[in-house]
């Protein structure tokens, strides 16, 4: 076996959020997905989406797709939720994605609270990583490079679009130590996240000329941790790249409360710029 790249779609990508109300069902979205090629989905957990979660799961058991969870916590008790969601589908769970909604001043304080949501997910089978998200643990970058100094077990998820816009780096080209601290999740990087930010906005339309900067940039970023990732493991593992564009009011809409871009294509590109960077690094010496 080889090394293999294995792109999830978002559930809570998959929301509309239109003007006329249409909306996927949880069978409509599955087929979709699976049809596109995406071998996962990541699922969103928290108690409002309880229900919307338990029916995708249902839909999920009779196919070929491998699932994530996205479990956003303040303290222990509240992972046992998606714990007891991923025994459900346990064949098809690949990790639990934390996004801690909690801010702590003391390094060693958050990395105790880490190892003991690390070691819910082990007691189950289930590794547990950590998110670069904004308004969670992980909303200062440096606190994070810190944290992650602190626990050299644990693995990141790379969301880079939060980074960039948590930090309003505004002034281009980045500097050397940006790009530095950037470098730094990313060999830490055990999944990532695919969308493109910029200082001012989470998410960036990709085919607009003014944003091709940025579109460029996260390319950049993401072949560095692809191939990070590959010199870190060994021949038969499988990397999980996630493309989440969340609906409005992540995505921008115009007056008429419509998208200025068509969400689901967006997703395909990012696939296919991924799934490219990947074959790419294919014939690199140092994948």
């Amino acid at each position: 076996m080889t090394q293999k790249l294995d792109v999830f779609q978002s559930m809570w990508a998959m929301e509309q959020r239109r003007p006329d109300g249409k909306e996927y069902s949880p069978e409509e979205a599955v087929t979709m997905i699976a049809e596109a090629g995406y071998s996962g989905i990541d699922m969103v957990s928290t108690p409002d989406y309880a229900e919307t979660r338990d029916q995708w799961i249902e839909v999920i058991k009779d196919t070929d797709l491998d699932v994530s969870f996205t479990a956003f916590c303040s303290e222990t008790a509240l992972l046992d939720p998606t714990i007891e969601a991923a025994c459900r589908v346990r064949e098809k769970v690949r990790y639990i994605n934390l996004i801690p909604r909690t801010l702590y001043w003391d390094v060693d304080e958050a990395a105790m609270w880490m190892e003991k949501w690390i070691a819910l997910g082990a007691a189950e089978g289930f590794p547990v990583y950590l998110e670069t998200h904004r308004f969670s643990m992980t909303t200062d970058l440096l606190f994070t490079i810190r944290l992650a100094n602190r626990m050299p077990e644990l693995r990141l998820i790379a969301d880079l679009s939060h980074v960039v816009t948590a930090q309003e780096w505004f002034f281009l080209p980045l500097t050397h130590e940006e790009e530095t601290m950037v470098e730094h999740l990313l060999r830490r990087a055990e999944s990532f996240q695919g969308r493109v930010a910029s200082a001012e906005q989470i998410q960036l339309q990709l085919d607009f000329p003014q944003h091709q900067v940025w579109v460029d940039i996260f390319k950049g970023w993401w072949t560095k941790g692809l191939r990070w990732w590959r010199q870190r493991h060994g021949p038969d593992d499988s990397c999980v790249f996630l493309c989440e564009l969340g609906p409005p009011s992540y995505a921008i809409t115009g007056a008429d409360g419509w998208e200025l871009s068509d969400r689901w294509q967006d997703a395909l590109t990012i696939k296919g710029w991924v799934e490219d960077i990947w074959q790419g690094l294919d014939g690199d010496a140092t994948a």
